[in-house]
């Protein structure tokens, strides 16, 4: 096999080490217009160390060294049985770096985006074979994040898709398909938790420090504020609103015109800048965050049962879990609540706000997916 990475940033450096670590007897080429040589170095430097360290016998070694090529040139991903992309987050990049690569790669190599909110239709548009082209998204950092995404076209082929699937199994990760607006969903769920907290933030009358801190049992690894910091609020900013779920819209758009009066007020666009910033900004509040945990609940369990509820896809529940980085699985989380508090505060925020991902569907759709199964 024979794997092209175009972009070698923080992503596209992940994606690659991922394959090149869990993969034998397979080709990489790698496309990156600056410091390729240094690039190079970097790698065979692992390499070193796991030599040393007898983590590689020295015809592993040799095979690893010789399995890898930095490149500025696309053409150079001819005989590629794959390319997947991880270059900056914009269609005409994407797009032309697609036509490019076609040029040179057969009619059934595999074109994959690792967009995070783009359409993906337009990524690949005028790009031939079509067929052969969809999104498979990684969540960052690679090495920690269970799931990938693969977000199909409607002229993606079965032959396309089994390839993708499988590398991602040989590589050790779980696969969900999404499709038309539910393309790239975990990032939409991600984005509509950090909105809802930027939201309840406002509502609740209380620091972001604070609001942090109260949903800790809930988000024990990151919460929502420190994944908008991870993600840099400049991209967040910029492409939720790249999202089609019409549910979604006007908590996104809440969450879009906050982030970006932050930024007008000079917060960095880039990954750690916004808790630093927002942090000297506000006092202590001594408001009332007993029911941040609740109303963050609620919502998610609502997005969950509404997406159940559309989208038939195996193993939603537990990627969405995954995704989120709860402490608990969605089933535990309903049964922590009784369902006419949880509906109680769905109907208190649609109250507040007019939103619609607020509303609810009855206690019986909800509990054919949340109850527990004997």
């Amino acid at each position: 096999m024979k794997i092209g990475v175009a972009g070698f940033g923080k992503m596209g450096k992940d994606i690659f080490t991922l394959f090149f670590d869990s993969l034998t007897q397979t080709e990489f080429v790698v496309l990156e217009c600056i410091g390729t040589e240094e690039h190079a170095a970097s790698v065979k430097k692992s390499l070193d160390k796991q030599l040393r360290r007898k983590k590689l016998t020295q015809e592993q070694y040799d095979e690893k060294c010789a399995s890898v090529r930095f490149t500025q040139d696309p053409a150079d991903f001819a005989g590629c049985d794959l390319v997947i992309e991880a270059i900056t987050e914009q269609r005409d990049a994407k797009n032309g770096l697609f036509s490019e690569v076609a040029k040179h790669v057969s009619d059934d190599c595999l074109l994959l985006t690792n967009t995070s909110s783009l359409n993906i239709a337009s990524v690949f548009e005028g790009v031939p074979h079509i067929e052969r082209c969809f999104g498979m998204h990684f969540f960052y950092p690679v090495k920690l994040s269970e799931f990938v995404e693969l977000n199909v076209l409607p002229d993606t082929s079965d032959e396309a898709f089994r390839k993708a699937a499988a590398l991602l199994t040989e590589v050790g990760r779980k696969y969900i398909t999404f499709a038309g607006d539910y393309h790239m969903y975990l990032n939409q769920i991600l984005s509509c938790a950090v909105s809802h907290a930027v939201y309840l933030r406002d509502l609740l009358g209380v620091s972001t420090k604070e609001l942090c801190k109260a949903m800790e049992e809930l988000f024990p690894i990151a919460g929502p504020f420190e994944m908008l910091d991870s993600v840099g609020l400049g991209l967040m900013a910029e492409n939720q609103m790249n999202f089609k779920l019409p549910r979604h819209q006007e908590l996104l758009r809440f969450g879009t015109d906050k982030m970006a009066q932050w930024l007008e007020e000079g917060c960095g666009r880039g990954p750690n800048c916004f808790l630093s910033f927002i942090e000297p900004k506000e006092t202590a509040s001594n408001g009332d965050c007993s029911k941040a945990v609740l109303y963050m609940s609620a919502f998610l369990l609502n997005e969950a049962v509404n997406a159940m509820t559309e989208c038939n896809t195996p193993q939603l529940q537990e990627a969405c879990a995954a995704a989120l980085g709860l402490s608990m699985p969605l089933k535990a989380l309903y049964q922590r609540f009784d369902i006419h508090t949880i509906f109680d505060a769905l109907d208190d925020l649609k109250a507040r706000s007019g939103y619609a991902c607020y509303d609810h569907q009855g206690a019986d759709v909800w509990e054919r997916f949340l109850l527990p199964t004997a």
